[in-house]
């Protein structure tokens, strides 16, 4: 019997649903249905009677057993183009974090420092340099910024930093000499007269940021870091009136140190910045130049 019944429920359900595929009024009667002598009633509930909803009642003597069909749940669609733009946002994003400038350059005075002073030292004391007319040219080539933080970033790069040292008196340098030689020349007044240095740069720096970084005039920016410098040339540089104006470059070694660390302090607001540099090793050579060390400040140009 128990098996019996449960045969005649599964019959039930399968007239029923074939009723609910054909029933397409809703007005329709709705007859019992005999089956092995059993009385089954069958109401049958059409989407045309109730607005999105299917209901089958099935009464076998006095069970009930009621389906109902339940609409499926309609899932919001993602707008167009949505995966292409989070793709490009997450990009950008990205990209942001790094930045590459080309081509800023610091222009500015360097000096010769000893004991604290802008003086040469005694045995040296005819290459005193005439301060305010020797120039550094600090071309800085190319940068990439790394954005650590919101207001921290990374730079390095590399550049080439050119130093003037100009004389105030008429002294001929001797090139290649073992310690650095010079005469005084009595016979030229010269116009100008300069030793010159050339370093492939590589500068390391940290920058903070202060202020509405939304503003660019509103943030205050600062940078600290090294300078290392590799000497690829040195020349002297002399111009004098004679039938004429008159001049002579001499390419050689005058016993500069090679290798150099200079560190260097950058700040400003917006387009207005100012550098300075200093290095704390001796500028010639030790125990073959003056023991002398070199200073640089001056404007930034292109930002940093």
């Amino acid at each position: 019997m128990k098996y019996l019944k449960s045969i005649t429920l599964l019959l039930a359900l399968f007239i029923a649903l074939n009723q609910t595929n054909a029933q397409t009024d809703s007005s329709k009667s709705k007859k019992p249905v005999i089956i092995n002598g059993k009385k089954i009633k069958i109401t049958i509930d059409t989407k045309e009677s109730k607005e999105n909803q299917d209901n089958t009642e099935i009464i076998i003597n006095e069970d009930t057993l009621k389906i109902g069909h339940i609409p499926d749940k309609k899932v919001p669609e993602k707008p167009k183009n949505f995966e292409k733009k989070h793709k490009q946002h997450k990009e950008e994003k990205s990209v942001s974090r790094v930045k590459s400038h080309w081509f800023n350059f610091d222009w500015g005075f360097n000096f010769l420092e000893y004991n604290k002073t802008l003086d040469m030292p005694e045995n040296y004391k005819d290459l005193d340099l005439e301060n305010g007319k020797g120039c550094e040219f600090n071309v800085r080539i190319f940068e990439q910024e790394i954005k650590v933080a919101k207001s921290l970033s990374f730079i390095y790069g590399v550049g080439v930093d050119w130093n003037n040292y100009r004389f105030k008196n008429n002294v001929d340098l001797f090139r290649d000499s073992a310690v650095l030689k010079y005469e005084i020349n009595q016979n030229i007044n010269y116009k100008k007269n300069k030793l010159v240095s050339t370093y492939l740069t590589v500068p390391v720096l940290v920058k903070f940021k202060f202020g509405n970084s939304k503003k660019k005039k509103d943030v205050f920016k600062i940078a600290v870091g090294p300078q290392f410098g590799y000497l690829i040339g040195s020349h002297q540089k002399k111009k004098w009136e004679e039938n004429g104006k008159q001049k002579t470059k001499v390419k050689g070694d005058y016993n500069l140190d090679e290798l150099r660390i200079g560190y260097s302090m950058y700040l400003g607001s917006g387009d207005i910045n100012f550098y300075f540099r200093y290095f704390p090793e001796p500028t010639f050579k030790k125990d073959k130049g003056p023991d002398v060390n070199t200073i640089c400040a001056g404007i930034v140009f292109g930002g940093f």
